[in-house]
């Protein structure tokens, strides 16, 4: 089989990015370097901020940024592009339409992915920064599988975007109570499922490891899809 190279347009954030590329090599069933994905990243950190613009915060558009990043990787030769950023999926479709190859979009893989492994699920909760919340991404995705999308009220939603900006972009200790309680929140207001939405929060999964199979980790999902898009093994 021809080798597939993976594009990564990363550095939204940076640190999320390096998380990713961590899952790609761990979650990958290799015994030498030579069943590994083979991946060309930019770590581009300097895009503006997703959530600012989306919300009206700034006028900084970072749309031709990661449309002229992706046209680099695609120049430079990969076969497929992920972008390890949930919010930065508001701006999915004009990203793709600016490629000609794929563009593996972490929303709809991982709201599959619930559908498909939560057995009679019904409403999904949603933590993500307010840009992904406002935006609708992962609402509009869930009524394209005709299940319910539960966001966190106003209080866990501040909290959670400190938690993101505040904590872990900021290189900060995390408030893991916090974390947990609007997980706990979620599924009291009925989500048979959590998704953390925001590849900072994949951060916190990654270092605690939740042990609950009913929270889904969205940048776990996408490394597991690029895995299989590029004809390599995923661990069991």
């Amino acid at each position: 089989m021809e080798e597939k190279i993976l594009g990564v347009l990363g550095g939204i954030g940076p640190l999320a990015t390096v998380y990713f590329m961590d899952m790609l090599v761990r979650k990958t069933d290799a015994k030498i370097d030579q069943e590994h994905v083979s991946a060309l990243v930019f770590n581009h950190a300097a895009i503006p901020d997703r959530t600012d613009y989306i919300l009206d915060n700034s006028k900084n558009n970072p749309l031709p940024i990661m449309k002229k990043d992706a046209q680099l990787l695609e120049k430079a030769g990969v076969d497929y592009i992920v972008i390890p950023c949930n919010t930065a999926h508001y701006f999915y479709d004009e990203i793709q339409k600016a490629v000609k190859l794929p563009v593996i979009n972490i929303v709809h893989e991982t709201v599959k992915h619930i559908v498909d492994t939560v057995e009679n699920v019904k409403n999904i909760g949603i933590m993500a920064t307010s840009g992904t919340v406002e935006a609708k991404t992962y609402q509009r995705e869930c009524e394209k599988f005709n299940i319910g999308c539960i966001v966190p009220d106003e209080n866990d939603q501040k909290m959670l975007m400190e938690i993101i900006y505040g904590q872990v972009k900021a290189g900060k200790e995390y408030d893991l109570h916090a974390f947990l309680g609007i997980i706990d929140n979620l599924k009291r207001r009925g989500a048979d499922a959590v998704v953390l939405g925001c590849t900072e929060l994949s951060v916190i999964h990654a270092d605690i490891k939740i042990p609950l199979p009913d929270v889904v980790d969205s940048l776990s999902v996408l490394a597991e899809e690029s895995i299989r898009v590029c004809g390599k093994k995923v661990l069991v």
